[in-house]
């Protein structure tokens, strides 16, 4: 874990401070994909250095399990339009759900490099040696801590939406560590984690030429990812899956995956 933890914060600082934007601007694109495979380098220094598994897995379908939080966040927003409590644009939605294939996809690129490192690395670890509820909290704190900072200096989010994230946070980490035992894969979380950035992360916007436009427009405390409508959603689901998982018998101490490299 040394290798890991070490190599990660190194990383993650080292790019922070050496892309750190000038007094005025914005942060550069880059110090996001450093920060986002910070992750994973920690990951393959255990794993080179240290004999830590990393568990790939084999993809199965699983991996369309990880497609469950983008539809339960949806039909909470299209549940929410219906209320009256923000906008719905029928067209705009139209155009990102055809175009979510790609947009998923892309939005995977970046988000293997923390799922290396989360359900690749650190969570087969972490169940080597706890049952699935102590996992869970061990894991969901350090995603937690690794998304504050970049919050609190106003890079990612908002300080004012931090509890949602929180709330968010804990239903993902039940559900990614369900679909992960299961699977004994890293690849639907991969998914699971692309999906969340790519569409629930932007209240499913589309783009049109060079304008950006969300299918779901209003008030920031209930749309995104620090929005109460995804946090919320996402931890009902993310507590259903897991109180499934563990009443299955499948939340005890887990033994080494074959889909691990040693």
């Amino acid at each position: 874990m040394a290798w890991y933890f070490g190599g990660l914060i190194v990383v993650y600082v080292g790019g922070v401070v050496a892309l750190w934007p000038a007094p005025g601007a914005s942060p550069s694109p880059l110090v996001f994909v450093v920060v986002m495979f910070a992750p994973a380098i920690g990951a393959f220094l255990a794993h080179f250095l240290a004999g830590g598994r990393i568990q790939w897995g084999r993809p199965s379908w699983w991996i369309l399990g990880g497609l469950l939080p983008c539809l339960a966040v949806l039909l909470s927003y299209l549940l929410g339009a219906a209320l009256g409590w923000y906008r719905l644009d029928l067209g705009v939605l139209g155009l990102a759900l055809a175009m979510s294939p790609i947009v998923v996809l892309s939005a995977c690129l970046t988000a293997v490099g923390e799922e290396i490192g989360w359900r690749g690395f650190l969570w087969p670890a972490a169940r080597e040696r706890v049952g699935f509820w102590w996992a869970s909290l061990f894991v969901g704190v350090i995603w937690w801590l690794y998304h504050v900072p970049l919050i609190l200096i106003g890079w990612y989010g908002s300080t004012a939406g931090l509890p949602a994230f929180t709330v968010a946070i804990i239903g993902f980490v039940l559900f990614v560590g369900v679909i992960t035992d299961r699977a004994r894969s890293m690849w639907p979380s991969v998914i699971a984690h692309g999906g969340w950035n790519g569409l629930v992360a932007t209240s499913f916007a589309a783009t049109a030429g060079e304008v950006t436009t969300p299918a779901f427009s209003g008030t920031d405390a209930l749309l995104g990812e620090f929005g109460w409508v995804a946090a919320v959603t996402m931890l009902l689901l993310g507590m259903g899956m897991a109180a499934w998982h563990v009443r299955t018998g499948a939340g005890s101490v887990s033994s080494p995956s074959s889909g691990s490299v040693a």
